[in-house]
């Protein structure tokens, strides 16, 4: 069946479609915000295993590698 009448529809203010642009926004802010906390997370994750490697190698210790504990006087 055919309608003859179109659908009625609520006229559009310009202030209609805010929320959903002001939601849009704050996503594609969070997107960036997230690209630049991981990139930094990146770069300290690298410089503390760049520090690691060079103070390993200073005190001839491997990287990763477990020190004992210093032996106490007490102790024996």
């Amino acid at each position: 069946m055919f309608h003859l009448v179109a659908p009625l529809r609520a006229p559009r203010s310009p202030l209609a479609g805010w929320a959903e642009r002001s939601q849009q926004a704050a996503c594609r802010n969070a997107m960036a915000a997230s690209t630049a906390l991981a990139a930094q997370r990146r770069e300290r994750d690298e410089v503390a295993a760049y520090v690691e490697t060079v103070v390993a190698h200073r005190t001839g210790t491997a990287v990763g590698a477990v020190r004992p504990a210093p032996r106490t006087a007490a102790l024996g």
